[in-house]
């Protein structure tokens, strides 16, 4: 099965319903991606191993797609594990970047692509993947449904989303981005960059042997829940700006995604949610599941009765 060329399928005005009303996402992500194509190999294979579940082995061999690629570090991550094609797809030209990343990496593809319409065949992926893009989209659960039509019989999709929070901090969040996400785009790169700072003061006080310093550090992070603790200060810029910019940036619960599965006839739905430990202190945490889509002979009763939900 051949997969499409790395230079077709660009996403057209047309494309979705919603397309005018990502015009802010696809100046983001082009911004964000093409200046920050930054690569973490052990981090990058840790991530995508925490939040699909899946091994090296799992890959192997298979077709992989990854829903809204951004620069394209977990396709660098799939093919490397053994992946027969591994292509992503995602609104902006984030794909620019994503290409030059995985350059010299015959078995990866990049297209350009809407999550609401996929510029792909369904059922043709043994393996999907989406890691904090359903959540920038104006229609999350329509989003995934559109994604999960790609997966083949037998095959396995995983998501990663924001988790909704306590309505303490939900009340924070929404005053923080009610002012961030009318800011143009320079003005908030320049505040994530002056914000970095802070997110190595917090890092080092969540680090601190001092209960009381600790407890400030709490604070202190609530003041500024957007700020990145990343260790390394230049993915703290980025990971703010991807924080504070994004018109769109739904929280959800679990049973709310369980039922996205749910809506698409998979089965065997898992919470990965926490399962692995964070790579590195203030990684963020989200509400993260997988499924598979039953095999053609599956019988229809296995499948109604969704006998292997693990929730916990």
């Amino acid at each position: 099965m051949t997969p499409p060329p790395s230079s077709s399928c660009p996403a057209s005005a047309s494309a979705s319903p919603a397309a005018s009303d990502q015009d802010r996402t696809k100046s983001l992500y082009d911004l964000q991606w093409n200046r920050f194509p930054i690569i973490r190999p052990e981090e990058d294979r840790a991530t995508l191993h925490a939040r699909t579940g899946w091994t090296a082995e799992d890959l192997a061999g298979r077709l992989v797609l990854d829903g809204g690629c951004g620069m394209g570090r977990y396709l660098k991550v799939a093919s490397e594990a053994g992946a027969a094609q591994v292509v992503g797809f995602d609104l902006s030209q984030a794909v620019r970047a994503a290409r030059q990343v995985n350059a010299r990496l015959s078995n990866v593809h990049v297209v350009r692509g809407d999550l609401f319409r996929p510029p792909l065949p369904p059922r043709l992926f043994d393996r999907v993947y989406s890691i904090g893009a359903l959540d920038h989209t104006p229609d999350p659960r329509r989003a995934f449904l559109a994604l999960a039509e790609l997966v083949a019989p037998g095959g396995s999709i995983a998501v990663w989303v924001y988790p909704r929070q306590r309505p303490a901090l939900e009340a924070v969040i929404k005053l923080h981005r009610a002012i961030s996400t009318h800011l143009p785009l320079g003005v908030l790169m320049t505040l994530s960059r002056w914000a970095a700072p802070i997110g190595g003061l917090k890092r080092r006080m969540f680090a601190s042997k001092s209960s009381w310093v600790r407890r400030l550090a709490v604070l202190l992070n609530v003041a500024t829940i957007g700020v990145s603790m990343h260790p390394d200060p230049e993915v703290r810029v980025c990971d703010t700006l991807d924080w504070y910019a994004p018109r769109y940036a739904s929280r959800h619960t679990l049973e709310e995604v369980v039922e996205w599965f749910q809506a698409a006839g998979l089965v065997e739905i898992e919470n990965l949610s926490g399962r692995v430990p964070n790579f590195h202190v203030g990684q963020g945490h989200g509400i993260n599941v997988r499924g598979r889509r039953p095999t053609v002979s599956q019988p229809r009763d296995a499948i109604e009765n969704q006998d292997k939900l693990q929730l916990n």
